[in-house]
Order: C-alpha cells, then structure tokens, then sequence
C-alpha cells in the first residue's frame, strides 16, 4: 500500500476504512472523543508520510518487521478520526511546515530523517501516550502497538544507515546536512502541543522532547557518532542556529 498525500486520508470520517490489524477484543476508541482522535490524526500525517517514502526510496524500512509500518498505517487509517478537525486546530500550521521540510528525494534523507529522526519523535510521544492513565484504555493499546511498529523500523534504519550512509565522523557530517531544517522546525510545535494535549492527556512539548533527545542522542552514538557534537547539533537546530 503506497499511502495518499498528507490531506488525503482513506480511513477519516466521511471515507471508506481498511481492515485494521490486531486483536478484535482490543478496545475501540470512541469517536465522541475529538481530543484523543486529534492526537490519532496528527500521528497518523506523520507516519503516511513515512510510509509513503519507505516504500518509494527505503523498501527495507517499509518491510520491517513482517511490514509493521504498513500495517499501523492501515491500522490509523481505519480510526474514525476528522480531518477537518486538525485542520482547523492551532496544530496545522507547525505540522504542515515540518512534513514539508521532512519530504524526503533520495535513500540518504529518508534513513536519517524519517528512520532516524522523525521515527524517534515518534516513540517518544507513543510512550508518554502508553503511560498516561488520562488516556484510554484504546489510546494506550494504539500507543503501544504504533510504538512497536515503529521501533521494528528503526532497527532496520539503523542497519541500512551503517551499510549505506557510513559511520563515525561521515555520518555525522551527513547527517547534519539532512536532519538541520526538520529540527528547526519542532520548535513551533511547542505551544500548540501544550494547548491541544497538555491538559488532556499530560502529553507536553518539553517532556516529548526529553525523551526524544535523549534516544537520539543514544542512536547516533550506536552509529558511531561522538555525544557532544550531536547534542550541539540538536541544540543549535532547534534554536534556528
């Protein structure tokens, strides 16, 4: 399955839904739940975008893990979610500057900031999102399982990075050139993350990117790359540096 672009969404409310894979004893979310849904929503422009440029330029990554990615694509896709909803909340603007900053042209891009950077964004708010008990108990279940489709992911990405980007001090040179731009772009995700989901779910700017950052950081050094400069790297990025 080749995912639509970011405004086209087969499985929002008015469309048709693909089967969804998993357990049919999971819980259900509630379509009354607009808050929950918006978050479902916004997870899933970010991970069609991925899917969209795995399949396109890193197969590999598509196909990890038996096809987990493609099967939580589908998995959201079949969410009641409403896309006008995100459209009109103060989440539109900084999303839509940072998937199109995030549109990946070649294999290299993709591997550093789809599989590497927005795949760890990914799972910090799938954490944070697994572990609040303001969530339900069908936003918990969604959480973990877009956690593990996206740690299956990651594993590849890791792998195919060291076979065909390198490792060390030339990664890292590439991977600043690739990663600058969508750093720069979380910052303004910040107040309108707060707003949505602060209140609702605990699910706030500064906590997602602690962790964020922190799993970065141990990913790049597993390439190879030296702590300090990726920290630089991030700190200098999201300041606009």
């Amino acid at each position: 399955m080749v995912p639509e672009g970011p405004e086209t969404r087969p499985g929002a409310r008015g469309g048709a839904h693909a089967p969804v894979p998993g357990d049919a004893d999971e819980p259900l979310l509630a379509p009354a739940d607009a808050d929950e849904l918006l978050l479902w929503a916004l997870m899933a422009r970010f991970e069609r975008l991925a899917l969209d440029r795995y399949v396109a330029l890193a197969p590999a990554l598509a196909d990890a893990g038996d096809g987990a990615k493609r099967a939580w694509v589908a998995r959201l896709d079949a969410l009641p979610t409403d896309a006008a909803a995100l459209a009109a909340s103060p989440l539109a603007p900084p999303t839509d500057a940072l998937l199109a900053r995030a549109r990946s042209a070649d294999e290299t891009a993709v591997l550093l900031v789809q599989g590497l950077v927005l795949e760890h964004l990914g799972q910090a708010i799938y954490r944070i999102a697994e572990g609040t008990e303001r969530a339900s108990d069908a936003s918990r279940s969604l959480a973990r399982d877009g956690l593990a489709a996206s740690r299956a992911v990651t594993a590849a990405a890791a792998r195919r990075t060291a076979d065909a980007v390198g490792s060390g001090e030339d990664l890292y040179r590439t991977f600043t050139d690739h990663t600058h731009g969508v750093l720069g772009a979380l910052d303004a995700l910040a107040d309108p993350v707060d707003a949505v989901f602060g209140a609702r779910f605990g699910l706030r700017f500064a906590d997602v990117m602690g962790e964020f950052v922190a799993d970065l950081v141990a990913a790049g050094t597993a390439l190879g790359m030296q702590r300090r400069k990726i920290v630089a790297h991030l700190a200098g990025a999201c300041m606009g540096l």
